[in-house]
């Protein structure tokens, strides 16, 4: 039975909520709210629809709650979600709008490296971000799931609901991409 809740960590909170419990929703919101709203602002390059969207999903999830699968990761399956309103949206879009990149806001870790270090870092971390924005959004997807966000293949898979295989196949063609538009002889 410890094994079962080990290998199931969400299974005790959604059972909870769809009885009605709001405490337990809520512990499920908190474990996943992050990777959500990074997803989500990965695929739509902007904070604001960014929390519009992992709110969207969050009430999604909620109304859905009793068509949850609890023997597939709750994560992943809110992930899911985010990602099929994260696509409407871009769908919707006219035009991809990559002026709309946040800004950098990181800082140096501490006061020991350089100026020069620093604008040097600053304008790499600027060059991916710009680098990124010129990518599908299927590719920015697939990218942020598995470098940012961590995930294997086969969670990738069950998230985009395809073949581990298709997503090994698409993080080789968005990284050789990625690296056309980062290498010197492509001005961006």
């Amino acid at each position: 039975m410890a094994d079962d809740a080990a290998a199931l960590p969400w299974k005790a909170d959604v059972v909870a909520a769809r009885r009605g419990d709001p405490s337990a929703f809520e512990s499920l919101v908190r474990s996943v709210q992050r990777p959500v709203y990074g997803l989500a602002l990965r695929l739509l390059g902007n904070e604001a629809e960014a929390s519009e969207i992992s709110q969207e999903a969050f009430l999604r999830a909620y109304q859905n709650l009793h068509k949850y699968d609890e023997s597939r990761p709750f994560d992943l399956w809110v992930m899911a979600i985010t990602r099929n309103l994260c696509l409407d949206l871009l769908r919707r879009r006219t035009k991809v709008k990559t002026e709309e990149l946040e800004p950098m806001k990181e800082f140096l870790p501490n006061g020991e490296a350089s100026l020069e270090e620093g604008a040097i870092a600053r304008q790499e971390r600027q060059s991916l971000e710009t680098a990124l924005g010129t990518l599908s959004a299927d590719d920015r997807e697939v990218l942020a799931l598995y470098y940012v966000q961590k995930r294997t293949t086969k969670e990738i898979a069950q998230v985009l609901g395809c073949a581990p295989g298709t997503i090994m196949a698409r993080l080789f063609r968005a990284r050789e991409k990625l690296r056309k538009q980062m290498s010197p002889e492509n001005p961006t």
